[in-house]
C-alpha cells in the first residue's frame, strides 16, 4: 500500500502539517526535524507531487477551489454561489486568483482534487464538504469548509453545527413543541451529523425519548418509498408537530408535501429550517431559517488560506462563523392546554 503524509507523521512522531513543511523545507522547521521526516519519507517511498511543489517555490497566486459533486448541483444551490463570492473577495483583496473543479458522475470529488493539484497550477485547495481533509495526499496547503471527520489534524471553517441543531430544537421546545421530527440527515455530511447531535442532546434534556424513526433522509421529495413512510409518520394518532429542517429547499418541498395530507404550516406543524435563502424568504408561509452566513464561511476560508501560503499558521486549526436566527412566520406555539 502506498505511503501517505499521515504513515510519515505517525513514524516521525509530528504532525501531517509540519511533514509538509519540513518536504517543503520551511524555514520555520529546525534542520534536524527536516533532516529526519526526509529520511523517513524515503524509507517509506513517499513522494509529494512534485509539480505542485515547483509551482509553490514559484509562489503562484492561484488557489484551487474543489466543489462537491457536478457544477450544476453544487452552483444550483444559493449557498455555494454565496461561498463562492466570498472567496473570491477575499482573494482578490490579495490580488489571488481561484481555479475551480468540480466532480461529476464520471469524475468523483477525490480526482477533481487530483487533477487540479497534479495540474501544477494551484499552490494551495480549499475542498467544500469534504468527509476528511486531502491534505494528507497532496503536497500543497488545503483547507476545508465545513468540520471534515479528521478535524483534529486539519485547517477548516465552519459553523457551530451542534450548538445550531440544539439551539433550533430549544426553540421548538421553548414554544411548547415535545413531537419534533428533524428531516434532511446525511451521514456522509458532518453538517447533519452535528446538528442532529444537538437536536438529540436537546430532546435529551428535556426528557424526550429519541425516536431514531423520526430522523428523516432528504430523499422523501424524489423517493415514493420514503415519502410513503413520512406519510405514516404525520397519520399517527400522535403526528410531529414541528420540524426541523436542514435546509430551506427541504423545507420548501416539506410544506407542499404536509399540504397533499391537510396539514398547514404553521398551524398544523411547525417548520424551523437553515440557510435564510431568498426562495426562504419569499415563501408562503416565510420561513423561520438560521442564517450561517456562507459568505463569510468564504471570507474566512481564503483568509486562512492565504496566511497558510505565507507560512503564517503552523498547526491545524479552525475558523469558527457564528450563526444567527431570522424568526418569521413558519413556528407557532402549542398553547398550553395541548402541551
Amino acid at each position: 500500500m502506498k505511503a501517505t503524509i499521515k504513515d510519515v507523521a505517525r513514524e516521525a512522531g509530528v504532525s501531517p502539517s509540519t511533514v509538509s513543511r519540513a518536504l517543503h523545507n520551511n524555514p520555520r522547521i529546525s534542520e534536524e526535524v527536516r533532516e529526519r521526516v526526509r529520511r523517513i519519507a524515503q524509507k517509506m517511498d513517499f513522494h509529494p507531487n512534485q509539480m505542485a511543489r515547483s509551482l509553490v517555490n514559484r509562489k503562484s497566486r492561484i488557489v484551487g477551489i474543489v466543489f462537491p459533486g457536478d457544477a450544476g448541483q453544487s452552483l444550483g444551490h444559493p449557498f455555494y454561489p454565496a461561498v463562492l463570492q466570498g472567496l473570491g473577495h477575499a482573494a482578490s483583496e490579495r490580488r489571488y486568483h481561484m481555479l475551480l473543479a468540480t466532480g461529476s458522475e464520471a469524475v468523483t470529488s477525490a480526482e477533481a482534487i487530483r487533477q487540479i493539484v497534479d495540474s501544477g497550477y494551484v499552490s494551495g485547495l480549499i475542498v467544500l464538504a469534504a468527509e476528511d481533509s486531502p491534505e494528507e495526499d497532496v503536497s500543497v496547503p488545503v483547507v476545508v469548509i465545513g468540520r471534515p471527520q479528521d478535524a483534529q489534524d486539519s485547517y477548516y471553517v465552519d459553523t457551530d453545527n451542534v450548538k445550531a441543531g440544539y439551539t433550533a430544537t430549544r426553540y421548538l421546545l421553548e414554544r411548547g413543541h415535545r413531537r419534533i421530527l428533524l428531516i434532511g440527515y446525511d451521514r456522509q455530511y458532518t453538517v447533519t451529523v452535528d446538528r442532529r447531535h444537538g437536536y438529540e442532546r436537546a430532546l435529551g434534556e428535556a426528557g424526550i425519548p429519541f425516536r431514531r424513526d423520526w430522523v428523516v433522509p432528504s430523499r422523501f421529495i424524489q423517493n415514493t418509498t420514503d415519502a410513503g413512510l413520512l406519510g405514516e409518520i404525520f397519520r399517527e394518532r400522535e403526528r410531529p408537530t414541528a420540524v426541523v429542517s436542514m435546509d430551506d429547499a427541504l423545507s420548501i418541498g416539506l410544506t407542499g408535501f404536509l399540504s397533499g395530507l391537510g396539514l398547514s404550516v404553521p398551524g398544523d406543524v411547525s417548520v424551523i429550517s437553515f440557510n435564510n435563502t431568498e426562495a426562504g424568504r419569499y415563501h408562503t408561509p416565510a420561513l423561520t431559517s438560521f442564517d450561517v452566513d456562507p459568505y463569510r464561511l468564504g471570507v474566512s476560508a481564503m483568509t486562512l488560506m492565504l496566511d497558510r501560503i505565507r507560512g503564517n499558521v503552523d498547526e491545524p486549526s479552525s475558523v469558527e462563523v457564528p450563526f444567527t436566527l431570522v424568526e418569521r412566520e413558519s413556528v407557532a406555539a402549542i398553547p398550553l392546554s395541548e402541551h
